[in-house]
């Protein structure tokens, strides 16, 4: 039985891919499957408690000054030398990476000693650590023929990014929030909330409590919602539902008419896969501003809209444009549904047993 290596970190839009393939390998037969990752990270949070986990160190290129980066090649070297004695401890016949730092020392240290790797790059700006990795890769799952600029093209296969495996369809019932007969609004900006959308909201409440035929659900993030609710106690908020934070976010996205969000990789690939009509809002500090580049290819192919957080807020007026032209909205969703693959996870473990079972 093979034994695979998986190393992810940094963020869930690293982590949660990585999580998705190990899924659809288990579901296979393969059981045999270790995480690395960094000691009190988030990634041990999300995944010691499910999977076999070997403590890894790994350091950030800092983008500000330079001589923050004075001490990386040592950290790089320390980093490398313990990943390498991981790699040599588990033997693993394969290691599947998902970028991010965390999963450059692995990589490289697999590499060197002849080990197979796999890399799935979520973005559509290819990451640092995939590029420099990407030497000893033998195949890099990309989710757009813009990220595959990126690397090699004989060693790209274009693929949706992985998404956890979503319920079926009657598992998910109407949340009583979005209420029957009405048009339903999804606003999510993770855990920590998104303030660029959270402000242009709050500028448009009076207008969208106006209309009764619009249920919205506006999850704020923990850390906002006393605060926007203690702005907005005035109000008679009788269609808008304020939230920190929802767990089972899958059934509001089902029942969503029009979902606004964020364009970070792991909610793009969840809204695709419901194929809902989306408004992006890219995070303006995202790495090498990955998010926007992010939102322009799903823009490009008609199934969001996208607004800057820097932009004049017409976000409402877009979102009324599109609950009114309900032709609009089936071709974006259409656009969605095109480009969204739920089964991704399970096409790129099938893709990396075909090569290595042998």
């Amino acid at each position: 039985m093979k034994k695979f290596l998986f190393v992810c970190g940094g963020t869930g839009g690293h982590i949660f891919p990585a999580v998705a393939i190990a899924e659809s390998l288990k579901k296979q037969g393969i059981t045999d499957i270790t995480f690395a990752g960094r000691k009190d990270s988030m990634e041990e949070r999300l995944v010691a408690k499910n999977w076999p986990y070997e403590y890894i160190t790994a350091e950030p290129l800092h983008r500000g000054p330079f001589l923050k980066n004075l001490a990386l090649p040592f950290k790089l070297s320390k980093s490398l030398v313990r990943a390498k004695s991981v790699v040599k401890k588990i033997n693993p016949d394969v290691v599947v990476a998902t970028g991010g730092y965390v999963s450059l020392p692995i990589v490289l240290a697999a590499g060197k000693l002849g080990i197979p790797v796999y890399l799935q790059e979520q973005n559509a700006v290819a990451g640092v650590a995939n590029r420099v990795g990407s030497r000893y890769a033998k195949t890099i799952f990309v989710t757009s023929e813009d990220a595959a600029k990126g690397f090699p093209a004989e060693k790209c296969m274009v693929f949706g990014n992985p998404v956890r495996e979503l319920p079926k369809a009657d598992e998910l019932k109407r949340p009583a929030e979005f209420a029957e007969g009405k048009k339903a609004v999804f606003i999510v900006g993770g855990s920590q909330g998104a303030v660029g959308i959270n402000n242009k909201i709050e500028e448009s409440i009076k207008r969208i409590t106006a209309r009764d035929d619009v249920s919205v659900v506006w999850q704020v993030g923990v850390k906002n919602v006393e605060a926007i609710q203690e702005r907005l106690k005035d109000l008679n908020l009788k269609n808008v539902t304020v939230c920190g934070f929802l767990d089972g976010i899958y059934a509001y996205m089902k029942y969503a008419d029009v979902i606004i969000s964020r364009a970070g990789a792991s909610a793009l690939a969840e809204i695709l896969a419901f194929g809902k009509p989306s408004i992006l809002l890219p995070f303006p500090h995202a790495t090498a501003n990955h998010q926007e580049h992010n939102a322009r290819v799903i823009e490009k192919a008609g199934a969001c809209l996208v607004e800057l957080d820097s932009d004049k807020n017409e976000l409402w007026d877009k979102v009324e444009s599109l609950l009114g032209n309900e032709e609009k909205l089936s071709a974006m969703a259409a656009a969605a549904q095109k480009l969204g693959m739920p089964d991704a996870a399970d096409q790129i473990a099938n893709v990396i047993l075909s090569k290595e079972m042998k």
